[in-house]
């Protein structure tokens, strides 16, 4: 078998295994969606203190707590009638990071916090999505300050750029949040 041989072989099957990933790739979008999706329903739901949701049963348990969704360019969600979560987005020190923050009728108590993030130091900057991390914000109080609104909470020790960009993203959010939401 000479070399052309070869080499046509070598393009048919690169063209089928193109075919066949591409094809699998098409299949399998509608079952991507839908887990994008339940991720961002269990995270609203665990913002708003809501515990036992997983993949299974976000789609139910989001159907039945989430009482109304305002999407536009402030979207938030409203659970159980009392509880407000706003999605946040902001900065890390190597790359994106966002969240969810719930808020109760007050608008000044937090009730939970989700966050997360796409390439921060594992046991460092990572640890934004642990719980012991998360559940410092469990009822407590936003603090406004010239101008600024933050949350008292511990700093990740050795995190110190993931830390201030959690607070950024906080600050910044609720400044556009907050005034919008005590006009509803």
């Amino acid at each position: 078998m000479n070399d052309r041989y070869i080499f046509r072989y070598i393009i048919i099957l690169v063209a089928i295994v193109s075919i066949l990933l591409s094809a699998a790739a098409m299949w399998l979008q509608p079952y991507q969606k839908r887990n994008e999706l339940n991720e961002q329903r269990i995270n609203i739901l665990k913002a708003a203190g809501i515990t036992g949701v997983d993949n299974k049963n976000a789609e139910q348990l989001f159907g039945q707590h989430c009482t109304a969704e305002h999407d536009g360019d402030l979207p938030y969600y409203v659970i159980d009638d009392h509880i407000t979560v706003v999605p946040m987005r902001g900065n890390g020190l190597w790359g994106p990071i966002w969240g969810y923050l719930g808020l109760s009728d007050d608008l000044q108590t937090v009730v939970g916090a989700v966050f997360d993030h796409k390439s921060e130091t594992p046991g460092l900057g990572a640890e934004i999505t642990t719980e012991q991390y998360q559940s410092q914000y469990d009822g407590k109080q936003l603090l406004r300050d010239n101008d600024n609104i933050s949350v008292d909470v511990d700093a990740i020790a050795g995190a110190t750029r993931t830390s201030k960009g959690v607070e950024e993203m906080i600050d910044r959010t609720l400044k556009t949040y907050i005034p919008y939401l005590e006009k509803q």
